[in-house]
């Protein structure tokens, strides 16, 4: 079997264990993973994390799972999502996962990709980029993360109803990525002609025509639920990515 890595995104692991996707990721982790060189995954690993204290107890069998599959040797690398930035130390540790930046290259068989969550390609978005820039000041995060557990919970919950209701109420093409955020990020990375992103639930492969060269955005799809987890992954190898059902 020719060698190949697996990228991922917006898993959205729910704090119940028995929620479907939790189960299903789990039994991707236990087979599919460690047939792989490398699992990438490029944020919205869990819908919630409210501290590394909550979340090592809230998610317990995933974090054995990871635990497990690096201790294999499989590598994985993950990079912050707009719904879990605030894993720290103890996450690391418990799991073996290598951070990545916000923004990461990445060399694959050969190849130069970029990757990142998605999020800040949004730039339609006003009043997202200003929450996000807001919740990501250290400050904020450092002040959040030494409130109390039950304090904690009850605001991440009620952010989590409020992100629902406010995506209802967005017209959808604002919260999809903006044409140009996406030429000037690939200007920034004039060597790379491919970007691999999640975030916006579209899952897709973009051709955009350079000055010299054919850019490529592929778009990771989302876990979806309740009654049947189904998610389309992308596979990199030595010819290059491949989006999967899984």
């Amino acid at each position: 079997m020719k060698p190949y890595s697996l990228l991922i995104a917006d898993i959205h692991l729910q704090p119940q264990a028995s929620h479907p996707i939790n189960q299903e990721f789990v039994q991707f982790l236990h087979k599919e993973a460690p047939k792989a060189d490398a699992l990438y995954i490029l944020g919205d690993l869990f819908e919630m994390w409210v501290g590394d204290d909550i979340g090592l107890t809230q998610y317990a069998n995933i974090i054995q799972q990871f635990k497990a599959l690096t201790q294999q040797g499989v590598p994985v690398y993950l990079l912050y999502g707009n719904r879990d930035f605030l894993m720290r130390n103890a996450f690391w540790q418990a799991t073996g996962i290598q951070p990545l930046k916000d923004i990461q290259t990445i060399t694959l068989y050969n190849n130069e990709y970029l990757v990142l969550h998605g999020d800040t390609l949004c730039t339609d978005d006003k009043a997202y980029q200003k929450m996000r820039r807001f919740l990501r000041n250290k400050i904020i995060t450092w002040l959040f993360l030494h409130l109390p557990q039950a304090r904690r919970l009850a605001i991440g919950n009620k952010m989590r109803q409020n992100s629902k209701t406010y995506s209802q109420k967005k017209p959808p093409a604002i919260m999809d990525v903006n044409p140009q955020a996406v030429f000037t990020l690939f200007k920034q990375y004039p060597t790379i002609q491919h970007m691999i992103h999640g975030h916006t639930h579209r899952p897709d492969h973009h051709t955009l025509q350079a000055e010299h060269s054919t850019l490529h955005r592929w778009v990771l799809g989302d876990w979806q639920a309740p009654q049947t987890p189904y998610a389309q992954i992308i596979k990199i190898s030595k010819s290059g990515p491949e989006r999967i059902n899984y």
